[in-house]
């Protein structure tokens, strides 16, 4: 597999373009445009892929000429899939699914952000009792057994930074097909830990489970690359202008996740089964941003290396 991640150069200019001049008034930047075009967008239920969620609730994909339908998905593998098979036209996708996919062959390029960091390692309570937070480390998962969901990006992280501290050979991975199997497993005392992306690992800190680590803090992680964007080669290449609005809805959105929290989760609780208080915690609290729609090509690269060495 070639080294650099695939993006498509004329879509990244517009949005650097539009990043740059976001403080000027980008209301109905494409109203002019009279052509609307249709986009299968997949998501999966999670606070990291809010900015489709604000983008559709806030009219940001109507006003650049783009009729959005969002397709529910649980596990990225799935959504791939249906991405190749043109079922969808567009999706964020876990960056180390991205990145084994593209290893294999496959005719796909990413083309912006979504998610940052957005795990949390989970543990049950006990396994921190009477030690004071200040003192919680990794080392506490020597002899435990940690249910992952497959190659995800925290599973990345933390094996990484596991390896880094001599513990690879301590700890057991369970591999799970979707987050909420592992996190059923948790619930059902078959792992001692979970490596759970939002909003699970709220959901699991609400039933009294503890996050002994977010992912995003990680030594030599924070801010790590999650799901980016991404679509087929070919359609990029056919469609470049309806990918450009596509990104410029997202960046519109990303502004307005930063400065309207409250309407921001009222938007994500439209497409997130959770109460609104926890998912503000989750969205605001956790990470330092948990969407953001830069490509990141050089953290996605950092990410391709970990991959790698894990």
């Amino acid at each position: 597999m070639k080294r650099k991640i695939k993006l498509t150069t004329a879509i990244l200019l517009t949005a650097i373009t539009v990043l740059t001049g976001c403080g000027k008034s980008q209301t109905n930047t494409s109203k002019q445009n009279s052509k609307t075009n249709s986009l299968n967008v997949g998501y999966l239920p999670s606070p990291g892929h809010l900015l489709y969620f604000v983008a559709q609730e806030e009219g940001y994909f109507k006003d650049e000429g783009l009729d959005v339908n969002l397709v529910l998905f649980n596990e990225n593998n799935s959504e791939l899939a249906a991405l190749e098979s043109g079922k969808i036209d567009v999706g964020a996708f876990g960056s180390s699914e991205l990145v084994t996919f593209l290893g294999d062959g496959h005719d796909i390029t990413v083309f912006g952000g979504a998610m940052i960091a957005g795990h949390g390692l989970i543990v049950k309570p006990e396994l921190v009792k009477g030690i004071p937070e200040s003192d919680w480390s990794l080392d506490l998962l020597k002899g435990k057994n940690i249910g992952v969901e497959g190659v995800d990006s925290g599973h990345i992280v933390y094996r990484s930074a596991l390896k880094k501290l001599g513990l690879e050979n301590d700890v057991e991975f369970t591999v799970f097909a979707d987050g909420a199997d592992a996190y059923n497993s948790l619930k059902s005392n078959d792992i001692d830990a979970a490596i759970l992306y939002s909003p699970y690992r709220i959901l699991a800190e609400d039933e009294g489970y503890v996050i002994l680590s977010n992912s995003g803090k990680v030594e030599g992680y924070e801010d790590h690359v999650c799901c980016r964007q991404a679509a087929l080669t070919s359609t990029l290449e056919k469609e470049p202008d309806t990918y450009t609005a596509f990104l410029r809805s997202l960046i519109r959105a990303y502004r307005f996740y930063q400065e309207n929290p409250d309407k921001t989760i009222d938007d994500l609780a439209k497409y997130v089964d959770v109460e609104k208080e926890s998912l503000k915690k989750d969205t605001y609290e956790y990470d330092s941003q948990i969407a953001n729609p830069d490509p990141d090509i050089v953290g996605m690269n950092n990410f391709y290396d970990a991959l790698l060495d894990t």
